[in-house]
């Protein structure tokens, strides 16, 4: 089996060095994560845009040894920088951490970001087969996933997103053709992973906004497949950084430094200059620090290293000249000339230099505005072997979810990053070693290799077989009449709207002419079958419709049920019913041509007759809104065939088909319905041993599908 993982980048670069080409090899974590996956039958493949040109790898990839085989992908430059700079950097970065005025669409950018995608799927395609694993990375990639399912529609397709997934609020302001291209390309994932919880939330949320799908249990029914949301937080090595603290190179390191700055207190700061990083405002909680705490004035140095970044995008410049300025006026003003408060290196340190800051520093202080992991907080922890040392960490950071025992904190409030700054400085030996401990077990026992592992066994789980619900072809018709003839007792479900009579654009417009009654009327009357109508109406119109046949009734989707005299079957009050209605009311004000319709003990709001677009979009927003309000409540939300339905939790067919019918009485069971209200009945007659069949198309459990209403009637009639 091949693991195919596919980034933006290779993991490799050729530097060229006096005519000399040099090999090198990313040391980062991903790389490492990768590489332990290739134990056993794993072939490890990995594709990603090059940063080097076809000839200088024809002549170089000779000599390029490494875990797994390299697959570059060669993009115009003018094309990837509309991709890159452009839509990935300049529109998905600063939208997905929470930065929506730095957001710079451009349509031209967004159709290279596209033609990428695209090229990346070509140069996959003869790679891959249906029994491979396909693992990609990142918001640069997102259309990709639509593309390879398109492709190779077996494939087992996974996708990591390495930073925030922000609010729908967020998404919306995305043009349209953009935002329903991101949504409904993720969804030709198997396994959708981010790193925490609050992104899964706002992941499947905008999904509802924007498809209408929802999720049960962080699971989504789309195109026959069921596609699984995790958090899967991301990680390090943990045992490469904590054994570094003894290479001879850190301890000279680490020596050297304190030896520079002995006397004082070390704040130490690395990070890539970004604006999402917080670096403005961490200097000014600094210099609120040494204006409310003169003491500290010579006995505190701020190491800061800005890792160049993106430099070439003009929002990253400012922001460098923005720190620069800053760092300037507070060393002026707080400084003098045998100390200054902050030391500050533009550039990139290497690995053993990192390490002597990170075990040398008495605090580290780490504060993006925003953050999907921030994997610098965990490689300061595991770095001191020591266990001594504090770790500063912004509350809007994933790792803050893990990292409890770090002093959290607002990263826009300078009051208090100045605070936590002279709680760090003042923290004893012993709660520093009890703090460093407890968080360094959760990182070693969640490491880098622990993530990938994780992902990958999800992966390797996924079946593409979960909708076996197959057309009734005249095969399965002849055997399913001849178990009905050998039948001597037969237990048969209707649903209605949908199933004995075709969707309507008013409800009222769906009255059962005479051929159905008829057709219905022999059913009944035949003493081998038992024949239970099980509908979202209410009592009063099935009563109206069908109270003379023999059978039973159910009314609300299991509220109500009828076989002699009509009874209660769910005993909760409806409290939130009166709200529920002014909230509907309101949206049928909103959007022309919907209505409520309001039954005994649930709520109708009917979208069918109106504007598709528009509608649409408003009971995404009915349904987020209802969700939202009724959270706590005994309500029960159904997003069924263009209309959005409150009904009391214990309301739902599959419960009061359980409290009805013992099935065990009966030889055969035929179930037909075709909404998403009707599933849970097939699960429960499927676990009974019925039969089931889905009218129309869609996700389903049913054993078998028909096309349309007339099928299902000519099946009814060949029962007869």
């Amino acid at each position: 089996m091949k693991i195919i993982n596919i980034s933006n980048r290779l993991p490799i670069s050729l530097q060229q060095d006096n005519n000399q080409t040099t090999i090198k090899t990313s040391s980062g974590g991903l790389v490492s994560a990768v590489m332990s996956l290739g134990s056993g039958d794993n072939e490890l493949h990995w594709i990603g845009v090059a940063d080097f040109t076809s000839e200088d790898w024809d002549a170089n990839s000779s000599s390029v040894t490494n875990e797994f085989i390299l697959h570059p992908v060669f993009i115009d430059e003018e094309l990837y920088k509309l991709y890159y700079n452009g839509f990935s950097n300049s529109v998905l970065w600063p939208l997905f951490h929470y930065f929506p005025s730095f957001v710079e669409y451009k349509k031209n950018e967004f159709d290279a970001y596209l033609e990428v995608n695209r090229l990346i799927a070509d140069k996959v395609i003869d790679l891959i087969n249906a029994e491979d694993i396909v693992w990609i990375h990142d918001y640069h990639l997102i259309p990709l996933v639509a593309y390879l399912r398109k492709l190779i529609p077996q494939v087992k397709i996974g996708f990591f997103l390495h930073v925030p997934f922000p609010s729908y609020e967020l998404i919306r302001i995305l043009p349209k053709d953009c935002r329903d291209t991101l949504a409904n390309s993720l969804l030709g994932a198997d396994l959708i992973g981010f790193h925490t919880y609050d992104y899964v939330q706002h992941f499947v949320t905008t999904v509802q906004m924007i498809t209408g799908i929802q999720h049960k249990n962080f699971q989504l029914q789309y195109e026959g497949r069921t596609i699984k949301i995790e958090a899967f937080p991301i990680s390090i090595d943990f045992k490469k950084f904590n054994n570094a603290y003894s290479k001879p190179e850190v301890a000279a390191e680490r020596i050297k430094i304190r030896k520079l700055y002995a006397g004082k207190k070390i704040l130490f700061s690395v990070d890539r200059l970004d604006y999402t990083k917080g670096i403005k405002y961490r200097l000014q909680g600094y210099a609120y620090f040494l204006e409310n705490n003169p003491e500290w004035i010579e006995k505190i140095v701020f190491i800061l290293i800005a890792v160049p970044s993106r430099d070439n995008i003009s929002k990253y410049e400012e922001r460098k000249e923005i720190i620069e300025k800053l760092i300037g006026q507070i060393n002026g003003k707080y400084g003098n000339y045998k100390w200054s408060p902050i030391v500050y290196q533009y550039g990139s340190v290497d690995a053993d230099q990192l390490s002597g800051l990170y075990t040398s520093c008495d605090v580290a202080l780490i504060s993006p505005v925003r953050d999907g992991m921030n994997l610098v907080a965990k490689e300061f922890l595991a770095s001191r072997y020591d266990k001594r040392g504090v770790l500063l960490l912004s509350d809007m950071t994933g790792a803050a979810k893990e990292l409890t025992e770090a002093l959290l904190f607002n990263p826009l409030d300078e009051a208090e990053i100045s605070h936590k700054i002279k709680r760090a400085l003042a923290m004893p030996d012993s709660e520093q070693e009890t703090r460093m401990e407890r968080m360094q077990n959760q990182i070693r026992k969640n490491d880098v290799f622990k993530w990938s592992n994780n992902f990958i066994k999800k992966m390797e789980n996924i079946t593409h077989n979960q909708n076996t619900s197959v057309h009734f072809e005249s095969m399965d018709r002849l055997a399913v009449l001849e178990t009905y003839l050998q039948a001597k007792t037969c237990l048969i479900l209707l649903d209605y709207d949908g199933t004995l009579k075709p969707l309507q654009p008013h409800p009222d417009k769906a009255t059962p002419d005479d051929l159905l009654y008829q057709l219905l009327t022999k059913l009944t009357h035949n003493t081998k079958n038992e024949v239970c109508i099980i509908s979202g109406r209410n009592k009063e119109t099935l009563e109206n419709w069908f109270g003379e046949l023999k059978g039973t009734l159910v009314a609300e989707h299991g509220i109500f049920v009828k076989k002699d005299t009509w009874q209660n079957l769910v005993t909760d009050s409806a409290p939130w019913k009166a709200d529920v209605k002014k909230i509907m009311d309101q949206f049928t004000e909103n959007c022309a041509n919907t209505f409520v319709e309001e039954k005994s003990a649930s709520l109708c709001w009917h979208y069918r007759m109106a504007d598709p677009e528009a509608s649409i979009a408003q009971s995404r927003e009915l349904m987020n809104l209802l969700s939202d309000f009724l959270i706590s409540s005994n309500a029960n939300i159904l997003d069924g065939h263009k209309v959005v339905e409150v009904k009391p939790v214990q309301a739902g067919k599959g419960n009061a088909l359980k409290t009805l019918f013992d099935f065990n009485q009966y030889d055969c069971c035929i179930c037909i319905g075709d909404d998403k209200t009707d599933e849970d009945m097939f699960e429960v007659v499927n676990a009974a041993g019925g039969i089931t069949f889905k009218v129309g198309e869609g996700h389903t459990i049913a054993h078998h599908r028909f096309n349309d209403v007339q099928e299902v009637l000519s099946f009814l009639a060949h029962l007869n």
